[in-house]
């Protein structure tokens, strides 16, 4: 039997990556299915994978993702899972104040030569058109941004809110802006689908078992 390829991946954020619910009681991060997925769909891989995901942090100075990223990429990652933005756009801060964040926190990860894929900011239950309008705009400004190592993925459109069934909503959504675990489930399942499909388009995991998606 070939030996496994090791693919060593960084899921970095704030609550929705530290997998928050029931009111910061229990904590059940998308990573863990995020490896199930690729490694079911990618059987010649064997995923090691951190969290890094503080409830509340902001991507905006004097919030700490900056320096939590660096002290991170300290060790290598192949992959940097990068979440960011929602505390923020509560706070107040423009799209081009967050992105401008994100940028700072990206190009530590990329400097240390991993690949990173960027996520956009999930749907909320706020019924806010300002709220909403920035959301939209933050996320176009990441689904656009071009760079080498550089990947997008719009969870956005992947966990919807406004538009879903309420039984959708009840089984996915927690308090209106974490989730459940189903939810966090859902959240590594997609993700790690749209991972396993880059890895594969970069040669890194066969293509033999691409209707495994």
């Amino acid at each position: 039997m070939p030996e496994k390829k090791q693919l060593r991946i960084l899921c970095f954020g704030d609550s929705l990556t530290a997998g928050y619910h029931s009111w910061g009681i229990g904590a059940h991060p998308y990573a863990a299915k995020l490896k199930q997925t690729l490694e079911t769909a990618l059987p010649n891989l064997e995923i090691e994978s951190k969290v890094d995901g503080v409830p509340g942090d902001l991507v905006v100075p004097p919030g700490s993702f900056l320096r939590r990223i660096q002290d991170d990429c300290k060790t290598q990652w192949d992959w940097v899972i990068f979440l960011g933005g929602t505390n923020d756009l509560g706070y107040g801060k423009t799209p081009e104040e967050i992105y401008a964040g994100l940028q700072t926190s990206w190009n530590v990860a990329l400097d240390a030569g991993a690949k990173l894929l960027a996520l956009t900011v999930p749907e909320c239950a706020v019924r806010s058109e300002q709220l909403i309008g920035r959301r939209a705009e933050l996320n176009e400004l990441i689904l656009s941004h071009g760079q080498d190592r550089f990947h997008a993925f719009n969870l956005h459109e992947k966990i919807p809110y406004f538009s879903s069934s309420p039984e959708f909503t009840r089984d996915v959504f927690d308090d209106g802006l974490h989730l459940t675990p189903k939810g966090y489930d859902l959240m590594g399942n997609v993700i790690g689908q749209h991972l396993a499909r880059l890895l594969r388009d970069e040669g890194i995991a066969d293509k033999t078992d691409e209707d495994d998606l």
